[in-house]
């Protein structure tokens, strides 16, 4: 899963928003000097990745994609996933999208001082300032965020051809989605299209 995906997964307070998306940038980050709930916020976003990495429908995903390119393949389905999560969004919960977004960017910001990682200030900064969460609705901005993401490998490969076997298996990733993220809510908790609450209660804004 990506951002979009660990953030809903994520309780809906600071701490632990921040143990959430602090999964990809561990480097240089002792967990034992965390608080308690950033850990345990660390400790959710790692089991949705492995419950994510070891699912049947996920697995099954990867040989569709060119065999060059599949060192890559989790990344890529990965981040479609966000688009997914966009496109369905109203399925799993009640609050709107737009509210979420709105409120988690909020969140973000108010807790931006718990951040023990300078590179992930860096991405909570920019995905504040540049809407990503509302970007990921678009398809082909997905795309171009698969697209950067295959540039920053730093050797030389052919990752962005997954572009095109995403485009070729959009059903078949689909489907694996949507059986996939409701078992990612039952396990971080989340029973109901009344998982999200509303996040102005942690906030105190209207």
């Amino acid at each position: 899963m990506n951002y979009l995906a660990h953030t809903a997964l994520s309780p809906a307070q600071p701490q632990a928003l921040i143990g959430n998306l602090l999964g990809d940038f561990m480097k240089g980050v002792d967990p034992k000097a965390l608080y308690p709930d950033i850990r345990a916020g660390l400790a959710n976003h790692r089991k949705v990745d492995a419950t994510t990495d070891q699912h049947t429908d996920v697995l099954n995903l990867k040989p569709l994609l060119q065999h060059h390119i599949r060192r890559f393949a989790g990344v890529a389905i990965d981040i479609y996933f966000d688009f997914l999560l966009c496109k369905h969004w109203d399925r799993y919960y009640a609050l709107p999208l737009d509210d979420f977004i709105r409120q988690t960017y909020r969140l973000i910001d108010s807790a931006r001082h718990l951040v023990p990682s300078e590179p992930m200030r860096f991405a909570l900064g920019r995905m504040t300032s540049q809407n990503w969460f509302a970007a990921y609705r678009d398809e082909d901005m997905i795309f171009r965020v698969i697209d950067r993401a295959a540039q920053r490998v730093r050797y030389r490969n052919r990752f962005g051809d997954s572009i095109a076997d995403i485009e070729r298996n959009r059903f078949d990733i689909e489907q694996a989605f949507l059986k996939l993220y409701p078992e990612l809510m039952m396990i971080t908790g989340q029973r109901s299209k009344q998982a999200i609450k509303n996040l102005a209660t942690y906030l105190h804004v209207s």
